[in-house]
């Protein structure tokens, strides 16, 4: 196995789920989003808790992740949150996937596909409440085009679904009330019109947890599956108990005594003040530990936060280890995680590179093999 790991807490994902689930109000329902790899964290181990948790749906992002999902053996409905193209309908079709539909001409490439194949696509119908996104803006015209969505013989629109720009806004939370109000006024004038929609859901994980009363139909949270926080705000609220599932690990892979005076890395953006012991961990940018942290970011050792140095090549990078006891090779470096007592998040890594939780996750994911405890 690589010296670079992955560990993710099927456990801990558990406890989540069943957490969530405390939190909605019978019938509402819940969709798991696993795109991207389950968030990085595997989405097959991932999606076999949610569905043993008593998950109604699942969302992914393409086609090609739904139909993972059916490989395995899932056969719960599968909508496709992302704009699926005429070319993927065929696979659609195949596999029975629920793509995400915002416009009456790719409904009615989609209605002739399920003609031929004899089949009735059931579709989600996207509403752009306020993200400038997918989705049809809630007017006459959107209003029309639904309509005529909705007489197509080989449709059936079995859901219709927004999304929260700033849920987890705890500050102000005018700007998700204005979209909310503005997704239920909407599917109130389809219903007026005769076009009844068995789903309505807009909640994504922070709304799931904060706003009960916008749970509608059925929640869609993603982030807070794995334990993830979609913002600053949201961290250390009373009530929200979902952690962290994964840590990023790596076995360290060289240390050596260099002297005072020695440049460190790539155009020697780091020049030791005293003789020094620096420690190698092979993991690089290409892993998703970005080039922004040399120089800036810190990973645990013996329990203790060890500065990064220098650059951060392509495939390892370099630690400062002076003041640590009798440091080896092999020794266990924790990137993202706990050692000894100390702790760091993946928002405190992500914030020290610019980027936020659930982007580094996926990417530290990628190329790491994923160790299930």
């Amino acid at each position: 196995m690589r010296a670079a790991w992955a560990e993710v807490s099927l456990d801990q994902i558990r406890k989540n789920v069943r957490y969530l689930m405390g939190r909605t109000t019978p019938p509402t329902k819940l969709m798991g989003v696993v795109k991207a790899n389950g968030y990085g964290h595997g989405v097959i181990p991932v999606a076999r808790v949610l569905e043993a948790e008593g998950a109604s749906y699942f969302a992914v992002a393409i086609p090609q992740e739904g139909i993972e999902l059916r490989d395995a053996g899932f056969r719960e409905p599968i909508l496709i949150l992302g704009r699926s193209f005429d070319e993927d309908y065929p696979l659609v079709l195949e596999y029975d996937l629920m793509p995400a539909i915002f416009s009456a001409e790719q409904a009615r490439v989609l209605n002739e596909g399920a003609a031929k194949a004899g089949k009735i696509a059931s579709v989600h119908i996207k509403i752009d409440t306020g993200m400038a996104r997918l989705g049809f803006v809630p007017g006459p015209e959107a209003m029309e085009e639904i309509a005529r969505i909705a007489a197509m013989p080989n449709i059936r629109i079995e859901g219709i679904f927004s999304h929260f720009a700033t849920a987890s806004s705890v500050r102000d939370d005018s700007y998700c009330r204005g979209q909310f109000a503005k997704f239920t006024s909407f599917t109130d004038e389809l219903e007026a019109a005769g076009i009844k929609i068995p789903l309505k859901h807009i909640s994504n994980s922070a709304a799931a947890i904060l706003y009960p009363e916008m749970q509608l139909d059925m929640v869609r949270p993603g982030m807070a599956v794995y334990g993830l926080y979609a913002g600053p705000e949201f961290m250390g609220l009373p009530g929200v108990e979902v952690y962290p599932a994964m840590e990023i690990k790596a076995k360290l892979a060289s240390v050596k005594r260099v002297p005072s005076g020695t440049k460190i890395g790539y155009d020697g953006t780091f020049e030791t003040k005293r003789e020094s012991l620096i420690g190698v961990v092979p993991m690089g940018y290409v892993d998703g530990v970005r080039r922004s942290l040399g120089n800036k970011g810190a990973v645990l050792l013996h329990g203790r936060r060890c500065p990064i140095v220098g650059k951060v090549c392509m495939d390892q990078f370099m630690i400062d280890i002076t003041d640590l006891d009798d440091p080896r090779e092999n020794d266990e470096v924790v990137i993202i995680g706990r050692q000894e007592g100390e702790y760091i998040s993946a928002e405190e890594f992500a914030e020290s590179c610019g980027s936020v939780s659930i982007e580094v996750l996926c990417q530290l994911g990628r190329r790491m093999p994923l160790v299930y405890k």
